[in-house]
């Protein structure tokens, strides 16, 4: 798996939201990285090649190593022709300056390039292990590197993040100027995680399902966990039932060392992993629930960030391992930030590598601490808000708060029951889920309740138990209800398949009596959880006899609900018109975008065509349908050899061409 690289600034921006499992995410590239970041300027392998001289950062067991051996492939290919040399030394074996001189600067390749005027690419890996034995390495390296002409090297150092020197940065930037770079290395990709899961022989699909079913996002972005994860699945099948059991178990593997070498050197550290687990869990508290972003671990000369705390406010005291108390010193407290855990938020500063970490570790410790249903919630509620809702920052750690303590879940369900859609409901009883639905349901009808987090749609899936039918279908098939309450329990519905409610949700969608989102929410419904016979029911929608259709949502709907299965190509384009509200990118912009030629067959291709013919020049369409006509090109282009395409295309492109329109084919 191929890590990407990222550039290290100085004070990060960070960006909440979260990322689910489909494709097109807005961070990295085209294949979503999953988790909150703080930096999307991402760099491939082969943009950094030609940087004299880089500091390769992360966390322990990202793939550091091999990101450093891929470079290095890749200018050993291109050696013959540029005349480079690499020199790469694994820093990890290194006990002394001596010996690292040696192999280093009075190598015969050093010595050599010292006396000629070719480049040289010196690799230096392990930077962070060989730093455990030669405390003076980073002035070392320093020093001699000040005696040669630094402008034929280039240099590459692969370290720990949290344990990269501030010292040695500076030398570099003043050796190098603007030609030196810090990169680190980010989380890996949906695309990464699909190559290990083929690579070990699972089912690609089914297993993101399973990452998605559980909301393992956090924990699949990390080698060490992603193989964790591939080996419960791979023995069972599925992940545990519970995510406290996961996530505690994901959490103690990041804060083992996980390095075979310095566990063979017995450079494991002071504390246990279980150790590191529980200070893990009391910085996150402070981090939590005291606002704070990051963890200075430099000295305080002023310019410590309000929005972090310092090391020595995290100190003293102590914790509880299976009932042993150990204290939480300085050293304690670095040892854990160099887990994987965290990462870098620029110099000095180190934080979460994953809010969820933070938030699930924030519950436990309050939990672990045995702290009163009183002291809990004085911590997670709004202290100005009169309704007592929770603080909106703190939703995910109240979620996993109700997971933990039952007597927290019943609190919240009272007055902010959307927020226990993100614990592990799915897991509790029957009843408890009933009287969550009835309680969501109830305090959206009464308007108090009047709006949601549309994230919370994929979430409705766990809302699932034998009465629910008869529960959304009070709401859904009542006029008397708000718009807000039955859309919501529309999608209830359809999150959890529930195919009994078909009739109803048709019955509704053709009725131009009922509102219009309903109606819309209705027939969108019917896409997913819809028999056929029930879709083509849609038809008179889709073909333009849907009633008050101002953006064509219902439309859009209907076509999306009955194309391919219902709809021959004929009728399709016939009902095909121009968008009412060309600004407005709703289902009918998408349908004609992306689900209409995506289903479209080759045998089809001339019924398009022929459309295409007809519509019009293609300069003055609007956009969705100058998409279309250039899909149906290209598909074309594809499927020349397809009964009737050819002499269908040539007349379509010679109609575009009379009109002065591009055509759009991209050939392989």
């Amino acid at each position: 798996m191929a890590n990407q690289i990222y550039q290290w600034k100085r004070f990060w921006c960070p960006r909440t939201g979260r990322i689910n499992l489909s494709d097109g995410g807005y961070l990295y590239d085209s294949d979503s990285e999953w988790g909150r970041i703080y930096n999307p300027d991402v760099v491939p392998f082969e943009s950094i090649t030609e940087i004299p001289c880089l500091a390769l950062l992360g966390e322990p067991g990202i793939g550091k190593s091999y990101a450093m051996q891929t470079e290095r492939d890749v200018i050993n290919t291109e050696t013959q022709e540029r005349g480079k040399r690499t020199l790469w030394l694994d820093l990890r074996s290194y006990g002394s300056d001596d010996r690292l001189v040696r192999d280093l600067f009075e190598s015969p390749m050093f010595i050599s390039w010292t006396k000629g005027e070719r480049p040289l690419q010196v690799f230096l890996d392990s930077f962070d292990e060989c730093l455990l034995r030669i405390d003076s390495l980073a002035a070392l390296l320093a020093d001699q590197f000040k005696k040669y002409p630094v402008e034929r090297l280039h240099l590459r150092i692969a370290c720990r993040t949290a344990e990269w020197p501030n010292g040695l940065e500076s030398e570099l930037r003043q050796l190098w100027h603007d030609a030196f770079e810090v990169y680190e290395l980010s989380p890996l990709r949906r695309k990464d995680v699909i190559e290990a899961a083929n690579s070990n022989d699972l089912d690609s699909r089914a297993f993101l399902e399973e990452i998605d079913r559980m909301e393992a996002v956090p924990l699949a972005i990390k080698p060490v966990t992603l193989n964790f994860l591939i080996n419960i699945y791979r023995q069972k099948g599925r992940f545990p039932r519970s995510q406290l059991e996961l996530y505690s178990e994901g959490c103690r593997l990041l804060c083992e060392e996980t390095s075979p070498s310095r566990r063979d050197a017995g450079l494991t550290g002071n504390l246990t992993a279980r150790q590191r687990m529980a200070v893990a869990a009391r910085i996150a508290a402070v981090t939590v629930f005291g606002n704070r972003y990051a963890v200075w671990t430099g000295l305080d000369w002023g310019e410590v960030p309000h929005e972090d705390t310092r090391v020595e406010e995290l100190c003293g005291g102590t914790e509880n391992v299976n009932g042993e108390q150990f204290e939480v010193s300085e050293a304690g407290i670095k040892e854990t930030l160099r887990t994987g855990l965290f990462s870098s938020r620029g110099q000095n500063r180190i934080g979460w590598s994953h809010q969820t970490y933070a938030e699930f570790l924030a519950a436990r410790y309050l939990v672990q601490s045995r702290m009163t249903l009183d002291q809990i919630m004085s911590l997670i509620l709004h202290p100005d808000d009169p309704h007592g809702k929770l603080v909106l920052q703190l939703h995910e750690t109240a979620a996993w708060l109700a997971t933990t303590v039952p007597d927290v879940f019943t609190k919240i369900m009272s007055t902010d029951p959307e927020v226990l859609l993100r614990s592990d409901v799915a897991t509790t009883e029957v009843q408890v889920r009933e009287s969550l639905v009835e309680s969501l349901l109830r305090l959206l009808d009464e308007e108090k309740l009047l709006d949601y987090d549309p994230d919370m749609r994929g979430r409705f899936r766990k809302l699932a138990h034998p009465n629910l039918a008869g529960q959304l279908r009070r709401y859904i098939c009542d006029d008397s209800k708000g718009i807000v309450v039955r859309r919501v329990a529309i999608e209830i519905a359809e999150a959890c398949k529930l195919q009994t409610l078909q009739g109803e949700l048709a019955d509704i969608a053709l009725d131009p009596r009922r509102p219009l989102p309903v109606r819309a929410d209705a027939a969108f419904a019917l896409y997913s959880l819809g028999d056929e016979q029930i879709r083509a029911k849609l038809k008179p929608l889709a073909t333009g006899e849907a009633g008050d259709d101002p953006r064509d949502e219902l439309k859009g709907c209907a076509l999306q609900a009955t194309w391919p299965g219902c709809l021959t190509a004929e009728e399709l384009f016939a009902a095909i018109t121009p968008p009412k509200d060309q600004n407005f990118v709703g289902v009918y912009h998408l349908f004609l975008t992306q689900h209409l030629i995506k289903h479209l067959l080759p045998a089809d291709l001339p019924t398009a065509l022929k459309w295409v013919q007809k519509v019009g020049r293609k300069h003055q369409l609007p956009f969705p349908f100058k998409k279309l006509v250039d899909a149906i090109v290209q598909k074309a282009w594809e499927h020349l050899a397809t009964p009737g395409v050819e002499e269908a295309f040539a007349k379509a492109c010679l109609l575009l061409l009379k009109h002065h329109d591009a055509i759009s084919i991209e050939s392989e």
